[in-house]
């Protein structure tokens, strides 16, 4: 799954590191409704468990180095979790660039895009939903630009930080995606 910008890519062992580096930078783990301190030992059981989970997917963002150099280099991880068979949808995310100095690029709208796209038109799945913490409602906009809308609001659903926060639940539908995107695989960038 490719744009002009990114390549969504298997994470292979050698990320594994890079990945720990990431997920434990302030910057990326407050986004995340869970935290807890990551090891190379954690997250290689975690993505060793994902094939035979098989309710779960996880690529790895590569960022095109620019129109001169082509070649990727890996700035982030994208996924899906929860994939419910029977009712055709699934939870967008995790989704984050680790590396700081190429957010802002696009990057990520391109791989909510492209796997949004995979779930509709490869999976077949009817529906994709979101959560999003309260104190990261900032990202609201950025979903709803790739074909989200807010449903609802959980009031003090979770715990994080010694206090209550709330809980947005977006969701996008199959055939609102492929209205906003109607080629099929959309060409960002």
């Amino acid at each position: 799954m490719e744009t002009k910008r990114v390549i969504l890519s298997a994470i292979e062992p050698e990320h594994v590191a890079v990945i720990v580096r990431w997920r434990n930078l302030p910057e990326v783990h407050r986004g995340f409704i869970e935290y807890e301190p990551l090891g190379t030992t954690q997250q290689a059981a975690f993505l060793s468990g994902l094939t035979a989970n098989g309710s779960r997917r996880l690529w790895l963002i590569n960022a095109r180095k620019g129109p001169n150099d082509p070649r990727p280099v890996p700035v982030g991880t994208v996924g899906i979790m929860d994939l419910d068979w029977r009712n055709r949808r699934c939870e967008f995310g995790p989704i984050f660039i680790g590396e700081l100095d190429r957010r802002g690029e696009g990057l990520a709208k391109d791989a909510e895009i492209l796997v949004l796209d995979y779930c509709f038109n490869h999976l077949g799945l009817h529906k994709v939903i979101a959560h999003v913490t309260e104190s990261n409602a900032a990202v609201i906009p950025f979903h709803e630009a790739a074909g989200f809308k807010h449903d609802i609001m959980l009031r003090d659903h979770i715990f994080r930080d010694g206090r209550f926060e709330g809980l947005h639940v977006l969701s996008c539908l199959a055939d609102e995606f492929r209205e906003r995107f109607p080629a099929g695989r959309p060409t960002t960038g």
